[in-house]
């Protein structure tokens, strides 16, 4: 297993370093205005070559249990219709309601969460903070759907 660690953590380096070339050179400098457009995006790659350095220095050391490969699957599987469902909803819906109702349907289909009030409580607390960040704090305005409910 640690092997296979190594060789995504380089992986994941490479695609770090990739993404953060395409950043400088693809988003266009905001001047003194700082983070600007591309401050986003730099962290998210430095933070993904942190992580795949992480993988090659510490690499997990757990044998994977055989009969969990199916279930492995199907999470990556759920998770990639999750993705699928929030970019749907994202261009129709807005940011405001389709986060915390994918958020729910996450944490209900894929991490099994069954506590219904602490499920609501997270997407909604997740998504207010993150419309406080981005467009109260930042100024940088979430996609408002197809709909344009508000």
């Amino acid at each position: 297993m640690s092997r296979v660690d190594r060789w995504l953590g380089a992986v994941l380096i490479v695609l770090a370093l990739v993404w953060l070339w395409l950043v400088q050179t693809q988003i266009p400098d905001a001047g003194e205005e700082w983070p600007g457009p591309r401050g986003f995006p730099l962290l998210l790659g430095v933070v993904l070559a942190i992580l795949g350095v992480w993988m090659i220095l510490f690499p997990g050391s757990r044998t994977p249990d055989p009969g969990s490969r199916g279930h492995e699957l199907a999470v990556a599987a759920g998770t990639f219709g999750v993705l699928v469902l929030y970019a749907f909803l994202l261009e129709r819906v807005g940011f405001l309601l389709a986060t915390p109702v994918v958020i729910a349907l996450a944490m209900a289909g894929l991490l099994r969460m069954r506590r219904l009030a602490a499920m609501l409580s997270l997407a909604a607390g997740f998504t207010l903070g993150c419309w406080a960040i981005f467009e109260a704090l930042l100024g940088t305005p979430l996609p408002r759907g197809a709909w344009r409910l508000w």
